[in-house]
């Protein structure tokens, strides 16, 4: 990274809200306050052109940090704002199509039978604190490896970490499912007084979006860390490992997200993860 320079991330985060922008702009008499979505993703630009404009590489640590974990920042304003642009394609949420495709695959719906096969408290407590700990994975992970001082690991993960993201987002705005917490959360009133259990109800009350479902982002980018894991901090992947394999059990489990949500977001890191490592060139010979 070059002082006080755009890097791959910089562009992919460009990228990303170009084409929202874009879409914007072209059905917004569909679109309620359409105004503040263009505000919104220009923000976004601005701030991470603003700040590799003006954070270079040797700044003070905090600066350097701020500067090359932005994007990760608006991970969730990108994220709220999919729910006022995806009936543009579809009017209505397409739960009905997976709910069918799912008792066509499983015979059943794995979201419902799971929790009320394992209605323990504690259980439920512990799958909500796996899937609560994917706010921490994915930045966790990131910072690590900047404060590692290994660029090219750096950017390799930042880029197929923002990539990943913004597929999904954009898949969001394009086919908007709920998802398996159409069938109610379920959570018995004992379990929903433990503490992760009821912040991540808190989060879902709050920063829930509706039709954001397939695929599973939380499956996606969970894997996608433990993958970076093992690349680059494989001594962690002890920790990692079963705590992504139980957030991916919990994505069900909480019901959600239907099963096949889960399926399609291994599908997509299965698939994009070599793709972005393909086209990265910060993993280019020099």
């Amino acid at each position: 990274m070059k002082d006080r320079s755009l890097n791959i991330v910089d562009h992919c985060t460009f990228a990303y809200n170009g084409v929202v922008l874009a879409f914007v702009l072209l059905f917004h008499s569909r679109i309620p306050q359409w105004h503040l979505l263009i505000l919104t993703n220009i923000i976004a630009i601005a701030v991470v052109l603003l700040l590799a404009l003006v954070v270079g590489d040797r700044a003070a640590l905090v600066p350097r940090l701020v500067r090359n974990l932005a994007p990760l920042g608006f991970f969730i304003p990108m994220y709220v704002q999919t729910g006022s642009i995806n009936h543009i394609v579809f009017p209505g949420f397409l739960d009905p199509l997976f709910i069918r495709i799912e008792e066509n695959i499983f015979g059943f719906q794995p979201a419902v039978v799971f929790a009320q096969r394992f209605p323990q408290n504690w259980i439920a407590e512990y799958m909500h604190f796996a899937y609560a700990s994917y706010y921490l994975l994915f930045p966790g992970l990131g910072a690590f490896l900047y404060l590692r001082r290994e660029k090219p690991a750096f950017l390799d993960y930042m880029f197929s970490l923002c990539a990943t993201m913004y597929v999904c987002l954009l898949t969001y705005i394009f086919l908007p499912v709920r998802g398996a917490i159409s069938f109610g959360l379920g959570d018995a009133p004992e379990s929903a007084a433990l503490p992760f259990t009821a912040a991540m109800a808190w989060l879902y009350r709050h920063l829930e979006v509706e039709g954001a479902a397939f695929p599973s982002s939380h499956v996606a980018i969970a894997v996608l860390v433990l993958y970076y894991t093992v690349r680059y901090a494989r001594s962690a992947a002890w920790v990692v490992g079963p705590l992504v394999i139980s957030l991916i059990v919990a994505t069900v489990y909480c019901r959600y997200h239907y099963a096949i949500d889960v399926l399609a977001g291994l599908a997509t890191a299965a698939i994009l993860i070599p793709l972005w490592r393909r086209i990265n060139p910060a993993l280019r010979p020099q």
